[in-house]
């Protein structure tokens, strides 16, 4: 009897032992995905107030536009990630700039240092990112609209009649996508009147996204990224130069 005890002893140990070791495993695993899930960065590389769409939509055929794109590529270099780029038009109510949409798969500090250097070297004011998170209180927003949809100004018309003030559009083979970051987390409803409207499905994921910089004065934002960038650096010592200058 104490034999038998012992053995169906054993089994709940060993057993616990393995639910226990499959839990640690996924938990890690979920914690590994969370840290290194792809980020997404927006920037633009124009100084220039009071853009309309038409000079936007003309910007993305730009040299600086192509510049920033190729900085931001360089940079997979100096904290060891595929970073890729598409070009795109920035999009509020009242105005409209040609821009970049950045994707790096890396942890939330390194896509704030990634966006402070290209907002620093493209003299802007603010950046914004959006970092995977699964309890994060921000969201992001991927729209899809159809062939038929692809004229930026009819786009967003039907974005600002369904309240939708800040978004960004994204040319691709066959769709417009449009990328909505939702820093405080309540935009739902009118996103998903804006995908009625566009008859566009729609993608959402919860994370952190913050604005880095400052809203109306340039050096304010720039001294901003600065720091970002010091404190970053700080913490790792001895960064690789970016891709280009590699080969120099």
């Amino acid at each position: 009897m104490k034999l038998r005890r012992l053995r169906s002893t054993t089994r709940v140990l060993i057993l616990s032992a393995l639910l226990l070791g499959s839990a640690v495993s996924s938990l890690t695993a979920q914690t590994s995905t969370t840290r290194t899930a792809r980020n997404y960065g927006f920037v633009s590389p124009n100084t220039r107030e009071d853009l309309k769409l038409d000079d936007a939509i003309s910007g993305m055929n730009s040299a600086e536009e192509t510049s920033l794109r190729r900085r931001a590529r360089n940079l997979g270099c100096v904290v060891r990630r595929n970073i890729t780029t598409m070009r795109a038009v920035g999009s509020w109510s009242d105005g409209a700039e040609h821009s970049i949409v950045i994707r790096a798969s890396t942890d939330e500090s390194t896509i704030r240092y990634l966006m402070s250097r290209l907002g620093r070297d493209a003299n802007q004011k603010a950046v914004i990112y959006f970092h995977p998170r699964t309890n994060g209180r921000a969201r992001i927003y991927i729209l899809h609209a159809t062939k038929r949809m692809r004229d930026f100004a009819l786009i967003s018309r039907l974005l600002d009649r369904s309240g939708i003030a800040f978004r960004t559009l994204v040319p691709l083979k066959g769709e417009t996508t449009i990328y909505i970051v939702d820093t405080a987390g309540n935009l739902a409803r009118k996103i998903n009147d804006a995908a009625r409207r566009l008859r566009s499905p729609v993608t959402s994921q919860t994370g952190n996204a913050s604005f880095i910089g400052d809203d109306s004065i340039r050096e304010k934002g720039q001294a901003v990224f600065a720091q970002e960038i010091r404190d970053y650096e700080l913490k790792h010592p001895g960064l690789p130069p970016p891709c280009e200058a590699r080969k120099q």
